[in-house]
């Protein structure tokens, strides 16, 4: 009983679930914590949010999301508590958006360096890894696999919040094919 204090309370279920699933013989699968690399400062600035224990708040709370329109409701607060977002926090939400969405289809590491794209997957987090090849098939001008599977696109937008948009629609459709 002692335990939840030390480790926190989402902390403590996840590790009595690991446990029992241990004891039952089940694989036990880590949740996805993609890795997102954009060429973008994404922060909460001082000047923007004053109050240290507030700002600690906000990225822990924007460090549990889970869904699209938990990060809208944050925006929502955060631009009627404080005011105009700052482009660092705008590019926080654009990154944590990224990050649901990596989570949806599977995919471990996002990189973006200039206007490439290159995406790393999780097999064991999609349902129907093979999805990614027909997407491949069906536009091999727009997608290419490396040897090492890695997914390279060449983003058709060079502007950042153009080719986050772009970003998010392929992410979008990852999802769709491999959680059929």
């Amino acid at each position: 009983s002692g335990h939840i204090a030390a480790v926190g309370y989402d902390m403590f279920l996840q590790l009595m679930e690991n446990a029992v699933a241990d004891l039952k013989g089940e694989p036990i699968t880590e949740p996805l914590e993609p890795e997102i690399n954009l060429p973008l400062s994404a922060f909460i600035p001082e000047s923007y949010v004053p109050d240290i224990d507030q700002r600690l708040s906000a990225y822990r709370r924007l460090a549990r999301m889970t869904g699209l329109k938990e990060i809208a409701a944050v925006k929502e607060e955060m631009l009627d508590r404080y005011g105009p977002l700052p482009d660092e926090t705008s590019n926080l939400l654009l990154k944590i958006m990224l990050k649901v969405l990596s989570v949806r289809g599977g995919v471990k590491r996002l990189d973006i360096s200039g206007r490439n794209l290159s995406l790393y997957f999780s097999e064991v987090h999609q349902k129907h890894p093979f999805g990614i090849v027909d997407m491949v098939s069906a536009s091999p001008k727009k997608y290419r696999f490396t040897v090492d599977h890695v997914l390279k696109v060449k983003l058709q937008k060079a502007d950042a919040q153009g080719a986050v948009v772009e970003i998010k629609n392929i992410l979008k459709e990852i999802a769709m094919r491999v959680n059929r």
